[in-house]
């Protein structure tokens, strides 16, 4: 523990409310996609842009600005982040065009990056390593509780007073987190590094996460087959390898190499970034499942994540004070496991599922997640070396940022096109049973597929004589469009967690931490 510092929990829950203001505000964005790809009229591919402008800003920025808090004070840095974010959530609420919406989303992103690499430097510096798992796990409690809250409030707040009343509370609130963290937390550096800022290298980054994070995108509105989405691939996929050329010959580069090479940093790491990819694909895949079934509403979304992000906060603070006990290795194994069976549940989910039993699904998960957040985060953070500090709390925050949007653009790319898909089938198959002509059969297809689009009187009245109701035969094709959607989505993140799973033989023990960190011996400055 800090010596320094009288009590270091008061300057850690000060800290903490800069972090649940920021996931607060993350997590209303589930509940008001809908309504804002709605408002702007643009589909639900082109709806993760929301995201992806965020989470580019985010995963970009993170790693400069976790150096510069290591030279100018982590404490500055947080402060200028939540100014940042706070104007921004004002200009989204009052955005007269969709690019200007994704232009105050890109800046609250940049807000955030200044304050999660300094929060993360800040653990270690405030405790000793037999202390951190305790502080991770609460730190997790605090963040799920943000997420939590806002899932629920945020469907409220939007089926009562519209979409634009998230982002004014959350701007309202992000600079009154300025109050406790002036007050109570002290200033702290770390050590500079030498040599010049890698400008280079944050274009070479920026090219590479643009092009990653938005290749599902693409790929959902061109096909895969088109220029477009393998021309954002080559881009991709050429710079992060001109990227990892240009980190290896830099003395400060913005992406620190060393750290990817280091086993017990690379693999907590990832199976992270794969854990943070599965729960924005369930969490963003149920908001339009949700919304969109028959009788689902915001609201009815808002206590789905309720139960995921809630549940989550009930068990991070017990994982984390028993990985100061156990192998955090053995948790987060558990954990997967625990994960994979109700990801196999979750695949065969269809409308007819009572919300209750979504409510225990989705709340097992949240409970797997809330064991194995801590475990992972100990593991990666402890395995960083005091002087790289910045550089590596700003690589995790980097890489668990880049978590949240590609399983948001993934999931929500599988879930338009396989619904696209079912909705074309189940229209054809519609029009063939009742004999509709070829004219009539097209006009049901788009009925079907844009909600709001009036019927002709001929397709009416056909559809009357068949016996068939007008709201009858969008709801069943409603029905199997979504169905198909969210099964697709759960294969894919099944998938994903069964690579999870086989990283897990390669995590680090509680050894490799101690053998960074010194057993029991706070780091601080």
């Amino acid at each position: 523990m800090n010596k320094d510092i009288a009590n270091p929990w008061v300057s850690f829950i000060a800290l903490l409310f800069a972090t649940f203001v920021t996931i607060e505000a993350a997590a209303f964005q589930a509940p008001v996609l809908p309504s804002v790809a709605a408002h702007f009229a643009i589909p639900i591919n082109l709806a993760a842009l929301i995201l992806i402008f965020y989470f580019i800003a985010v995963a970009v920025c993170a790693p400069m600005m976790g150096r510069l808090g290591d030279q100018y004070g982590r404490r500055r840095m947080i402060s200028l982040g939540l100014v940042v974010f706070g104007v921004a959530e004002f200009m989204a609420a009052w955005a007269p065009s969709f690019w200007f919406f994704l232009l105050a989303r890109f800046l609250q992103g940049l807000g955030v990056a200044c304050i999660f690499p300094a929060v993360f430097s800040y653990v270690n510096r405030l405790f000793a390593e037999d202390k951190r798992g305790m502080a991770l796990g609460v730190m997790m409690f605090v963040m799920t509780f943000g997420a939590a809250s806002g899932g629920l409030l945020g469907g409220l707040m939007i089926d009562a007073f519209g979409w634009q009343s998230v982002y004014l509370i959350s701007g309202v609130l992000a600079l009154l987190g300025l109050i406790p963290l002036l007050v109570w937390v002290p200033e702290s550096r770390g050590a500079v590094a030498e040599g010049r800022f890698d400008w280079f290298g944050a274009l070479l980054l920026l090219s590479t996460i643009t092009a990653l994070l938005s290749l599902p995108t693409w790929a959902a509105n061109f096909g895969r087959d088109s220029w477009v989405t393998w021309t954002v691939v080559v881009v991709g996929v050429v710079s992060l390898l001109w990227l990892w050329r240009h980190s290896g010959r830099q003395a400060a580069p913005i992406l620190d190499v060393s750290l990817l090479k280091d086993r017990r940093f690379a693999i907590p790491s990832a199976i992270y970034w794969i854990q943070m990819l599965l729960s924005s694909g369930v969490v963003y895949s149920l908001a339009f499942f949700i919304n969109t079934r028959p009788g689902g509403s915001a609201a009815q979304f808002g206590m789905v994540t309720l139960a995921l992000y809630g549940s989550t906060m009930l068990a991070s603070p017990i994982a984390g004070k028993l990985i100061d006990r156990v192998e955090p290795r053995r948790v987060s194994t558990l954990s997967l496991f625990g994960s994979l069976a109700a990801l196999i549940l979750f695949s065969q989910m269809d409308t007819s599922v009572p919300l209750v039993s979504v409510l225990l699904l989705v709340g097992f998960i949240g409970l797997m997640l809330g064991a194995n957040s801590p475990a992972l985060m100990k593991l990666a953070l402890g395995a960083v070396p005091q002087h790289k500090s910045g550089a590596g709390s700003g690589l995790f925050s980097m890489l668990r940022d880049l978590g949240l949007p590609t399983g948001s653009s993934l999931a929500l790319a599988i879930f338009g096109l396989s619904s696209s898909f079912h909705t074309r089938r189940v229209a054809e198959q519609t029009a063939a049973e009742l004999e509709l002509g070829e004219v009539h059969a097209a006009e049901l297809l788009r009925a079907a597929t844009v909600r709001g689009t009036e019927m002709s009187t001929e397709l009416t009245a056909a559809l009357l004589e068949s016996g068939a109701g007008v709201e009858q035969v969008l709801e069943s094709i409603t029905v199997a469009s979504l169905g198909g959607a969210i099964s697709s989505v759960g294969y894919l993140l099944t998938g994903l967690l069964v690579l999870a799973l086989a990283l897990t033989p390669f995590l680090g023990r509680r050894a490799d931490v101690q053998a960074v960190s010194g057993v029991g011996t706070a780091v601080s400055r």
